[in-house]
């Protein structure tokens, strides 16, 4: 009998791609993570229970303990300038219970219809939605097929035989330490940062994670040895209308590489590729890229 349960974790994601469409020209943030954060929560906003969960499900928990958030914006590569007919394209990926509410976010993105972006207020006109793993369709002019929005579940994929690994920061990587914002990485502080992301979304959000498995994992982290780092901090800010305020997004980008026995991490460096880390993953931080070598 094949033993279908998961041996590392297990979480269940949708990812969803969004394409605009540039109605005028627009100058925007180079950064849009907290850009695209407003319009989506301001699509959200006449969908109630879709709101609060998705968008303040941290002030949810008790005894004031900081959880995740359950969705995930990756925005486009840095760009400022946008002429009439571009395409602007990103993901949402909502996480693990989330998924009850996929349809009232792509709902909400198709009655809004059009978004003004920007301090210039330029609009943007929704051309499509997207299962982005599948590639498949859920809306666009003339179509809405709801039987698109499959959830995909985490791999647990292990590669066997690897010593040798690549980690590129895409986003900035925020990780801090009494306070401070980490400026170099090791494998360890790489791996718990892993592990404890998906302990708390799956403690929130459903799925499982192997306990007993991260604490001998965390053993053998401490053998992996960084062999390379071209690591550099990014300076960024975005502005919180709640706050009124400038909020510091400042965190790492560049590579490192590293050597060891990596077979036994290898399942959670995959994860951490749609997961992200560190903080202010919500706004597209801490996303990374890891390639696997023999």
């Amino acid at each position: 009998m094949i033993n279908n349960e998961p041996v590392h974790f297990s979480l269940k994601y949708l990812p969803l791609l969004i394409r605009l469409r540039c109605c005028e020209p627009a100058r925007l943030p180079g950064y849009l993570g907290s850009t695209l954060h407003g319009i989506l929560g301001w699509a959200l906003l006449n969908h109630k229970e879709a709101y609060r969960y998705i968008y303040e499900n941290r002030k949810m928990a008790e005894g004031g303990y900081d959880i995740p958030n359950p969705y995930i914006i990756n925005p486009p590569g840095y760009r400022e300038q946008y002429n009439k007919g571009d395409e602007l394209r990103f993901q949402v990926i909502l996480l693990g219970d989330a998924l009850r509410y996929a349809e009232q976010l792509i709902n909400a993105l198709i009655t809004a219809g059009s978004f003004t972006i920007g301090a210039e207020r330029k609009r943007f006109q929704l051309e499509e939605i997207m299962q982005y793993d599948q590639l498949q369709s859920i809306w666009k002019p003339g179509l809405y097929a709801p039987e698109a929005i499959k959830a995909e579940v985490l791999s647990e994929h292990r590669t066997e035989g690897c010593t040798n690994c690549s980690i590129q920061l895409l986003t900035p990587l925020r990780i801090r330490r009494s306070g401070s914002l980490l400026t170099e990485l090791d494998f360890i502080t790489i791996f718990r940062s892993i592990s404890r992301r998906i302990t708390e979304l799956t403690a929130r959000y459903g799925g499982f994670v192997n306990e007993q498995e991260i604490v001998w994992l965390m053993e053998a982290a401490q053998h992996i040895q960084k062999t390379s780092s071209g690591l550099y901090v990014k300076n960024m800010e975005r502005y919180s209308t709640r706050r009124d305020k400038k909020m510091d997004l400042s965190g790492l980008l560049g590579a490192m590489t590293f050597q060891g026995e990596l077979a036994p991490f290898t399942p959670w460096l995959n994860a951490a590729c749609i997961l992200h880390l560190g903080r202010n993953t919500t706004l597209g931080c801490g996303k990374i890229d890891a390639v696997i070598m023999n």
